[in-house]
């Protein structure tokens, strides 16, 4: 203390709590505090930790951090809570060949003998703990100034053309965010950095240093496909968002984690559409508003906004009612607001809290005092209480259509109380073929009657919708005439109200049939992932085949209007689409499919043609084949690639090869940082595999993995069970293994169980029997 070594610590490791105890006592006033810290070296990718790879040079080693929510007490003693803002000057002794990464630029840089030097950073503004970021690597770096900005991407040596889009879109991004949010950037400069493997959580916002797994970052212009490019966009445009909404103004406590999550995946679509239209992010949105619903209708579900108490609760946080719906939520307030109001909210808000923190109603007072409406009452109730309003729909007793709010959920049991919820519910509504007239509906409310009536028209409200058969009978002969998102809206509904007891299964593909062959490239591509779903809950039974033909029958036009080779000056879109229907015929069995994906693996074909080739082929794989694939993998440098065709791998049919495929997980073969990713797409076709083999090493404290995502992927892999009697296996590993006040999330698990067991007994039963009568 003040230069004299006066003082000793206690740790209590529990509480991860230092306590510093002195000789004397200290007097009141400012005094400095100095600590000699040490701490391990993980390989788990959160705190600090190692990432191995072996480059063209021989093999390589990069140290990095990766903090959020509550893991920066690994590499400093601090008071690691959002509210305890601080000030950051960092030091990094590196090897004179490598180079170090912090929040703020280099200051300077002190040789401390030929080999080794201290590189002395810039101090940061006031912040955040999770936000600090330190980082040594064999790495090269690419910038470019902006709005008096030095924005660079850092990488790994020798992927210089895969960093180019990446800086090309940072920099637009970075000047379109200037615009948007009234305040400018406020660093000097802001680098993304590419991890030569996967991290957790898969990108990290850190202040001007955003930490990135290399497939969220990376676009090689040879060989990434079109999905790839606009993922790169939108993990980039997210996490550069934070740097506003989470960094700039922060959360006060992780109990609104959702005003960080939520606006950035919102943010990500608006920048995107606003730079990119012609990918139509808007309307792919739909997509992560569905996979909040879908959370938000099983027993783990929470409010947005939820009491945190610990830090296993804080990392359960991230969590797609965080993120999926908290977008969905905002996208509906945006929608109800109108653009120019809600911009001028953020930027009266950015202004006013700057390098504080807030809570999320300080944000929607600046809106609603800019948009004149009862913002703050409706956010509340979206935010405050869970569930999804569903809005059951039926002509009225005396002329009209009635409108009657309820609760939609996937086991309607599980939510029968005395006292029915209500939110405050922005709608449209809209005969088809005139114009949508806006409405809020509370616990009910009579509109005039149309036919046919389209409710939720432009699916800007958080809720399902629920029609009379003959209404929805009469919108399924209008499905051409629709929009895609109201396509894709019935599309949704359809599914999980078949999906939870409330409509007939028939209904599903009664409108998959009717969605017409020139339909939007996004609407098909949902149909496709829509029949994928099905096909994935049925064993190796006859019906199952039937199914197949039937599937591979519906998406035929498609392929013909598609054809086999991009057409000139085609949107982006169809490529997307094209892959996708290829990757679902293989799964359907398309015996030509399978086979010219196996000769352009064999024979060779351009670097395009082989990655979309790999899917298709590798699900396929006997063991030759497999070997082929495998001994590639080995023979690539490259952790990208690599990645590629492990993932490729861990999608394989054939249940021997999924057992081999387990071993190469958990080898030095695959990136750093991989595994969860892997394990998570081998499970979805081989759960009681993965259950069998991987349980036991999540309870091995060796493996490099943290404790959360442990538990994660033993709730998403028992999610794929279909036998009721499993639960008791998720019991038993959750009572082992997690905390009593941890464990809500696996409710979530077993009512998939539950779900999977119903969907077998009784909505494919109704499908086979819409099979069998075409």
């Amino acid at each position: 203390l003040d230069g004299a070594a006066s003082g000793r610590a206690t740790l209590d490791a529990r509480l991860h709590r230092a306590t510093l105890r002195f000789a004397r006592a200290v007097g009141r006033g400012r005094h400095r505090l100095t600590l000699d810290y040490h701490g391990p070296i993980s390989r788990a990718t959160l705190g600090f930790f190692a990432m191995d790879y072996v480059s063209q040079d021989g093999p390589r080693r990069t140290l990095a951090t990766n903090f959020e929510p509550a893991a920066a007490r690994q590499l400093l003693p601090c008071w690691d809570e959002p509210s305890r803002k601080a000030r950051f000057t960092v030091a990094i002794d590196a090897p004179v060949d490598r180079m170090a990464v912090s929040n703020m630029p280099v200051a300077n840089v002190e040789p401390l003998s030929a080999n080794l030097q201290r590189v002395h950073f810039a101090p940061s503004p006031k912040m955040s703990t999770y936000l600090l970021f330190v980082a040594v690597g064999d790495f090269e770096r690419i910038h470019q100034q902006i709005d008096g900005v030095d924005v660079g991407v850092v990488f790994k040596r020798g992927d210089t053309a895969k960093a180019t889009y990446t800086l090309k879109e940072a920099v637009g991004l970075l000047h379109f965010y200037n615009d948007y949010f009234g305040v400018a950037y406020p660093l000097p400069k802001m680098d993304l950095i590419a991890a030569p493997g996967n991290i957790e959580g898969g990108a990290m916002e850190n202040w001007g240093a955003i930490f990135f797994g290399q497939d969220t970052v990376l676009f090689d212009p040879a060989s990434s496909t079109e999905a790839e490019r606009q993922r790169v966009f939108l993990t980039v445009s997210h996490e550069m968002a934070h740097q506003w909404f989470g960094d700039l103004v922060t959360m006060a406590w992780w109990d609104d984690l959702w005003l960080n999550e939520g606006f950035a995946r919102w943010m990500q679509t608006h920048a995107a559409d606003a730079l990119h239209p012609e990918w139509e992010t808007g309307l792919r949105a739909a997509r992560i508003f569905e996979a909040g619903r879908r959370a938000d209708a099983v027993p783990s579900t929470h409010p947005i906004v939820q009491k945190v108490f610990t830090a296993e609760q804080a990392a359960q946080s991230f969590d797609s009612i965080t993120y999926d719906k908290g977008a969905a939520v905002i996208t509906m307030l945006h929608n109800f607001v109108g653009a120019e109001s809600f911009r001028s909210g953020v930027r009266d808000y950015m202004r006013k809290y700057a390098y504080g923190n807030t809570v999320d109603t300080d944000l929607w007072r600046m809106m609603q005092s800019r948009a004149g409406a009862d913002v703050v009452a409706i956010a509340g109730d979206f935010t405050r209480q869970e569930g999804v309003p569903l809005v059951r729909v039926a002509p009225a007793a005396g002329g009209g259509v009635l409108l009657r709010q309820d609760r939609y959920a996937l086991d309607p049991a599980s939510i029968a109380g005395p006292t029915p919820q209500v939110w405050r519910l922005p709608l449209s509504v809209q005969t088809v073929g005139q114009a949508p007239r806006s409405i809020m509906l509370g616990a009910r409310a009579t509109v005039p009657d149309g036919s046919p009536l389209l409710v939720n028209a432009g699916q800007m409200g958080y809720a399902r919708v629920l029609y009379e058969p003959a209404m929805t009978a009469a919108l399924a002969a209008q499905m051409g005439g629709l929009a895609p998102v109201d396509q894709l809206g019935l599309l949704n509904d359809s599914l999980a109200l078949a999906m939870g007891g409330y409509a007939p299964a028939a209904e599903v593909m009664r409108l998959i049939a009717a969605v017409p062959t020139t339909a939007n490239a996004i609407v098909w591509e949902r149909v496709i992932d829509i029949l994928g779903a099905i096909d994935q809950h049925y064993p190796a039974t006859p019906q199952r085949a039937a199914f197949r033909h039937q599937a591979l029958a519906l998406l035929a036009p498609l392929a013909q209007l598609l054809g086999t080779a991009p057409a000139p000056g085609e949107p982006s879109n169809i490529g997307t689409l094209r892959n996708s229907l290829v990757e679902a015929q293989g799964q359907f069995g398309d015996a030509a499919i399978i086979a010219r994906a196996w000769e352009v693996l064999k024979n060779g074909g351009s670097a395009v043609e082989q990655r979309n080739a790999l899917t298709v082929g590798a699900a396929a794989s006997d063991a030759a084949g497999f070997d082929l694939l495998l001994a590639r993998a080995k023979a690539t440098t490259e952790p990208l690639e690599r990645m590629r065709i492990l993932t490729a791998l861990a999608g394989v049919e054939d249940e021997a090869l999924a057992g081999r495929m387990l071993e190469v997980i958990f080898s030095p073969l695959a990136p750093a940082g991989s595994e969860p990713q892997l394990v998570a797409r081998l499970a979805l076709k081989h759960p009681d595999l993965v259950w069998k083999v991987v349980v036991p090493k999540l309870e091995d404290p060796n493996l490099p993995m943290e404790k959360i995502t442990r538990w994660r992927v033993a709730m998403l892999t028992a999610g794929y069970f279909s036998a009721p009697e499993r639960i008791a296996d998720l019991e038993a590993y959750a009572a082992r293994n997690v905390p009593a006040n941890a464990r809500k999330p696996f409710l979530g698990a077993e009512a998939s169980i539950r779900n999977n067991h119903r969907f077998v007994e009784t909505v494919l039963p109704e499908i086979d029997r819409w099979v069998a009568a075409r």
